[in-house]
């Protein structure tokens, strides 16, 4: 233990000059405290605090939500995330109950595995938000799998069948977003109080350029609309550009507008400027069918965050508790029907879809809040 204690303060003399800063995104102010400076505060840790942690430099568009549920159950929470995350914060309303710590790469972890585990070990409870096997060493060295109060949160289930986390993971903390009998649901779609917007004069559809998904559907649909003399705008925002302006023809140009690789607080913009949210979940691909039985798909979390109506495959609408109050419902045959209903639409009855999609909202809320707080108390 005292060889431990002196590693330790070598380690923390090395950051004694760093000092936190002050950030600012288009929509809130708030500090930003480098992982360095944190460090040398270990004191600031009380019982009154949980940790989040990203291991991963993806699904910050969780961090706000499970930030919210933790902060509703009363505690304050510490965010340990990559710089690329800070903007998913931007419409969070109750930033004086967290803290952002920024680091660069695992590295640091890596090479601190005695005073990280120190560190983690000072809090109520640890959440890691992202739990994948190819990080199985981080979560052993960090002693993260031998103590009850951490919590982990797997996106694709079958995960949870890896030997390390089966031997030594109780159900209760293995958390999931979707309602999956080997976890508990807790479900992350708070981005910010919005307030629900009117439907746009000219109809603006909602899409995420991802892989291996078939887009080819939905241009042949656009271009038979487009001919029908229908005014609309689609916006298309993804890390990957495997749907692209390259693949619509000339007559659709002016309707689609590409964005990637774009900060959380501009992907959060253009979903709240959006009318509807396009779920091109295809039931004929093997890796869509993939996201209502292992996996959930992002862009539920967008939908019932900012209550944007889905257009999304009847095949897969049940999972997500998707219907035709709160949707638009569309098979393999009529997604164009789909789509013109949408532009069609008056604002009285789209004003109604958003209402129902917002009592599902706070009905999901409601059951991931209670899950997390039994969670917690098993503990």
């Amino acid at each position: 233990m005292l060889l431990i204690n002196i590693k330790i303060i070598l380690f923390l003399k090395k950051f004694q000059n760093q000092n936190s800063i002050n950030y600012q995104t288009e929509c809130i102010y708030f500090k930003v405290i480098p992982i360095q400076k944190y460090l040398i505060d270990i004191n600031i840790i009380n019982n009154n605090y949980i940790l989040i942690f990203e291991p991963f430099p993806f699904h910050y568009e969780c961090t706000p939500g499970f930030s919210k549920y933790l902060i509703d159950l009363g505690y304050n929470v510490d965010i340990i995330m990559r710089k690329m995350g800070i903007t998913t914060f931007c419409y969070f309303d109750v930033i004086d109950k967290i803290r952002i710590i920024t680091y660069d790469n695992l590295e640091i972890f890596k090479k601190n595995f005695n005073y990280f585990s120190f560190l983690f070990n000072k809090y109520k409870y640890i959440l890691i938000e992202t739990t994948e096997p190819k990080e199985i060493n981080l979560y052993k060295n960090l002693n993260l799998l031998n103590i009850n109060k951490t919590f982990f949160v797997f996106h694709h289930i079958d995960f949870v069948n890896h030997t390390c986390f089966k031997d030594n993971l109780k159900k209760y903390q293995i958390l999931s977003l979707g309602n999956f009998s080997s976890s508990i649901q807790v479900n992350p779609h708070f981005f910010g109080n919005f307030k629900p917007k009117n439907k746009n004069n000219i109809t603006t559809f909602f899409i995420t350029s991802s892989l291996n998904r078939n887009y080819k559907f939905l241009i042949n649909a656009f271009e038979k609309i487009k001919k029908e003399k229908k005014e609309f705008s689609i916006k298309v925002i993804g890390k990957w550009h495997t749907f692209s302006k390259t693949q619509i023809s000339i007559i659709l140009e002016n309707n689609f507008i590409f964005k990637y690789e774009v900060s959380y607080s501009e992907l959060y913009k253009e979903v709240y400027n959006s009318d509807f949210i396009i779920i091109n979940l295809d039931p004929n691909l093997k890796g869509d069918r993939e996201f209502h039985k292992i996996r959930v798909t992002g862009s539920a979390q967008l939908s019932y965050g900012f209550l944007k109506p889905p257009l999304i495959h009847k095949d897969f609408a049940n999972f997500y508790n998707f219907n035709y109050s709160n949707s638009i419902i569309y098979d393999n045959f009529n997604f164009t029907r789909a789509i013109i209903n949408a532009i069609n639409m008056k604002n009285k009855d789209y004003k109604s879809l958003q209402y129902n999609l917002s009592l599902l909202s706070k009905q999901i809320y409601k059951k991931s809040f209670y899950n997390l707080k039994n969670c917690l108390n098993e503990l």
